[in-house]
């Protein structure tokens, strides 16, 4: 929703994102040409400074709520220039300077001013906020779709099938997890095999993207295929448009003449191209929707795999128990936060070792928001941190006492340090992700 209004340009219009170069030029000119509407309407009193109502102030409080109370003080000032304009060329004989009209006008303009700045502000923070809600839908669409594939996929193959797609993603997420640091798309070569067991490839090859183009050396290939041909119809129309294409395309292949059958982008949920899949061969009848969907989703849940940083990768390597998966949302929400666009709360919880205090930390766990991430520091001793987007200073406090009155009914203690549970907590401010979760975990054991 937050979107759509965004992109729609009558709202962009008058309400814009901030001042810009123009805004500066605009500002002067919208009390001008309400002066000049006041010449044709009232040529002795074109300020409409007598009468009831002073009208003239209404041009700079519309500025002020299109730009804020900068650009309202600089059509104030135009304002009192045009107002010594008009003494000079004999208007308002007698009149003397209407200090208190200006006064009363500035200090509406800048409360005008300032609750245009304050909703431009919450605007944006929400619209932050909704984009990371959005992605984080898209992901978990993604990943109903392709539970929905494999449970048919199942339900067809189990008399035929030695194993499920499940059991092939996790050996996917293995072999590039335990591949070499150094490769971009590391795993090519078991993705291209599970492609040809699933989605029946006979030839293809996968290569990834060298900034903005693609290297034609194939990170890995199944079969006996042909040099990349970059001017190839099909490819330019996958790469140009971000999404699977293939030969029974009409509106996108008319007379083609090309060596694929199906060129597939990688793009991971962030939208980010990391590298393509061109098929040269596969069964024609392979070709139906519910096939090429399949591959998509699983190239998706490929892409999420391989792209998630150096920085997500020095996490994994120096906490070996972090997944990747809480290591890449934890640096995307530390980037949002330096921003100042998305408050975010890192909780650390350290039961002793009774089983009341660690029965606790597991329900904490199962009870957790849907949004929020987890990693079990030290499963044995139930060692637990939980990551809780859009939760500031006043939403860690409503899960205190959402946690206190739950332990009292359910356990009879008051707080979790009654319940033998030391925690601590941290917001996100920006500063390296590493040095944060060293600060959580140093304070847990204070």
């Amino acid at each position: 929703m937050l979107g759509k209004l965004r992109d729609n340009r009558f709202v962009r219009f008058l309400a814009p994102p901030g001042p810009g170069v123009l805004a500066w030029l605009e500002a002067p000119m919208v009390v001008l040409a309400a002066t000049a509407i006041g010449f044709l309407v009232r040529a002795g009193d074109p300020l409409f400074l007598t009468g009831g109502i002073r009208w003239s102030l209404v041009a700079a409080m519309l500025v002020a709520l299109r730009y804020g109370s900068l650009l309202g003080s600089l059509a104030m000032l135009t304002l009192l220039a045009v107002w010594f304009g008009c003494k000079s060329v004999g208007l308002y004989p007698g009149l003397e300077f209407p200090e208190l009209t200006f006064l009363g006008g500035y200090i509406i303009v800048l409360i005008t001013g300032e609750f245009a700045d304050m909703w431009r502000t919450r605007l944006r923070r929400a619209e932050s906020e909704a984009g990371y809600a959005l992605e984080r839908l898209r992901n978990l669409t993604q990943r109903h779709v392709l539970l929905r594939l494999s449970h048919d996929r199942l339900e067809e193959n189990l008399l035929t099938k030695p194993y499920t797609v499940r059991d092939a993603l996790l050996r996917l997420r293995t072999v590039v997890m335990d591949g070499s640091r150094e490769q971009s798309l590391p795993g090519g070569e078991e993705l291209l095999n599970m492609l040809a067991e699933y989605c029946q490839l006979q030839r293809g090859a996968v290569y990834q993207l060298a900034g903005e183009h693609l290297e034609t050396t194939p990170v890995a290939v199944l079969g006996d295929n042909q040099p990349l041909d970059l001017s190839d119809g099909l490819l330019r129309y996958a790469l140009d448009n971000r999404t699977l294409a293939h030969v029974q395309m009409g509106e996108s292949t008319d007379r083609y003449d090309g060596n694929y059958w199906v060129c597939a982008p990688v793009i991971n949920s962030s939208g980010e191209l990391v590298g393509v899949v061109v098929v040269e061969r596969m069964p024609f009848l392979s070709i139906t929707h519910e096939n090429l969907q399949l591959m998509g989703l699983l190239l998706n849940f490929y892409a999420d795999i391989v792209q998630h940083g150096p920085e997500v990768e020095a996490l994994c390597r120096e906490w070996p128990s972090l997944a990747p998966v809480f290591g890449r949302e934890l640096v995307a929400l530390n980037r949002l936060a330096a921003a100042g666009k998305v408050d975010t709360a890192m909780v650390m919880f350290v039961p002793n070792e009774t089983d009341k205090a660690r029965q606790i930390v597991e329900a904490l766990n199962r009870t957790r928001r849907t949004m929020d991430g987890y990693w079990w520091v030290d499963w044995e001793r139930y060692h637990l941190v939980l990551l809780m987007p859009m939760t500031g200073v006043h939403g860690f406090e409503s899960f205190q006492r959402r946690v206190d009155d739950w332990l009292r009914t359910d356990y009879d203690v008051g707080s979790l340090a009654q319940a033998s549970v030391a925690f601590s907590y941290r917001f996100l401010d920006g500063r390296p992700v590493g040095e944060q979760i060293r600060d959580v975990l140093e304070a847990s054991h204070a």
